[in-house]
């Protein structure tokens, strides 16, 4: 592509310039199967990746996004947003995406050096990007950037009766079972939810629920979100399928669990798989940012 590319940090407002680079991204993502998990019609992600975005806004101190821009034209972009990991101040980068046509030339580096100028500037040392299953060519970018592995998201959906949404062949959908956006609606009281809790914490995973429908993958209205204690989380398969079946009873049939990096819970990962989770995403932090006051 022709004539330079400048760097714009730009506010919320400019969200709607984002679309056609999401989509790039989502069409990256479905190219490469997607971490074998069934993905929505393109037509309703940026939608859905929009009230996603405006939902961080609303949430942490300030949500940030640099533009890579050639000919007044929005090539690429970065978003990021100010959060806490591990009990220390970080800047998340949530979202790096660049258009075909406008890879090779150095505008992602030049994105993720803006993003970290801008922590720079904040005093935040701690950097945090999250990268799709099986989606190795990003990751070992962030790894010689300083990264390293954190912790990973594995995600299963699975209709009461409906069976699970996985993913076909690279650039393709498969969804078995009932349609996109169906979810049972028994046992969604206030007291369906404690009973769900107080038996997720029997098993040792604090339960919590997060908004969905998810902006790439299918999945149901409300996600639950379950993340291993520290020691005495339950592995036995049956026992988790037992308490994934009551979410899904409930309308929470997607859920999501966050385990720390390998080697750590073997075999709670084991039973996961077994149980036919996915490795959806995996988090990679850097403690120190490898390239402030550069020039971006």
């Amino acid at each position: 592509m022709p004539g330079s590319i400048r760097i714009e940090r730009v506010g919320v407002a400019a969200l709607p310039r984002l679309a056609p680079l999401w989509e790039a991204l989502f069409d990256h993502h479905v190219a490469i199967g997607a971490a074998g998990l069934a993905v929505i019609d393109r037509e309703e992600s940026w939608a859905l990746r929009e009230r996603h975005y405006r939902r961080l806004s609303a949430e942490h101190p300030w949500v940030s996004i640099h533009l890579g821009v050639q000919e007044g034209c929005p090539v690429g972009y970065a978003l990021s947003y100010a959060d806490e990991i591990d009990g220390l101040p970080a800047v998340v980068l949530e979202t790096l995406s660049v258009l075909p046509e406008a890879r090779g030339a150095g505008v992602g580096t030049r994105l993720m050096r803006a993003v970290d100028a801008e922590a720079d500037a904040a005093g935040i040392g701690t950097a945090v990007v999250e990268v799709m299953g099986g989606n190795p060519r990003p990751r070992k970018l962030y790894l010689a950037e300083g990264y390293r592995p954190h912790s990973e998201s594995w995600l299963r959906s699975r209709r009461p009766g409906g069976g699970e949404t996985v993913g076909g062949a690279a650039g393709s959908r498969a969804v078995v079972g009932a349609s996109v956006g169906t979810a049972g609606t028994a046992g969604t009281s206030a007291g369906a939810d404690a009973e769900l809790r107080a038996l997720a914490a029997e098993l040792g995973f604090p339960l919590e629920f997060s908004p969905g429908p998810d902006d790439t993958w299918v999945s149901s209205d409300r996600i639950a979100e379950l993340v291993p204690a520290a020691a005495g989380t339950v592995t036995d398969p049956l026992r988790i399928g037992a308490l994934l079946d009551g979410l899904a009873d409930a309308g929470a049939w997607t859920a999501r669990v966050e385990i720390p990096a390998a080697p750590a819970h073997e075999a709670l990962r084991s039973a996961l798989v077994a149980l036919g989770f996915r490795l959806s995403t995996e988090r990679l932090v850097r403690r120190q940012p490898m390239h402030r006051r550069r020039p971006v």
